[in-house]
């Protein structure tokens, strides 16, 4: 008995430092909505140039852009670029610095799983399209775009 009412007040104890300790924290200042609106327009035009800037590097490499920002009901996939019988579906990533595993680090496993689903909903269309209706090789690579330049992650998964 003894030993559950130490346990709970050492408890109760943890709880006040805690809240103590957060009165203490100096607030960050809030926002207003505009200013989250522009900061949300400038990281949209930052991943568009950043999508640019991978697509220009992938056709640099003989690829040829058959989709740009294919969406389903799952997500988005940046980039579908082709050559030969190889269709590859890239993420793009920007990052300003690479605080928490960088941009690579930023793509999670239900990430993957959005874009691998989307990439599904799109295989049969872009395949009639641009391969003559026989499935091409299917691989996912990843474009990352931080202040040092352009990174280029090929071949992070495949579908057959």
């Amino acid at each position: 008995m003894l030993e559950h009412k130490n346990t709970i007040q050492h408890a109760f104890l943890l709880a006040s430092t805690s809240q103590e300790h957060d009165a203490i924290k100096p607030k960050k200042p809030q926002r207003s909505r505009s200013q989250r609106l522009l900061s949300n327009q400038d990281a949209q035009q930052k991943g568009l140039k950043a999508e640019q800037h991978a697509q220009q590097l992938l056709e640099s490499a003989g690829f040829q852009c058959i989709g740009k920002r294919l969406s389903s009901r799952f997500g988005e996939i940046d980039l579908a670029m082709a050559k030969g019988r190889l269709l590859i579906w890239v993420e793009v990533r920007y990052r300003q610095n690479s605080q928490f595993g960088g941009a690579a680090a930023s793509i999670n496993n239900q990430k993957w799983q959005r874009i691998i689903l989307t990439a599904g909903y799109w295989l049969k269309s872009l395949t009639q399209q641009h391969f003559n209706g026989k499935t091409p090789f299917c691989r996912f690579d990843v474009v990352i775009q931080s202040p040092k330049g352009l990174d280029w992650l090929q071949d992070v998964r495949q579908l057959t």
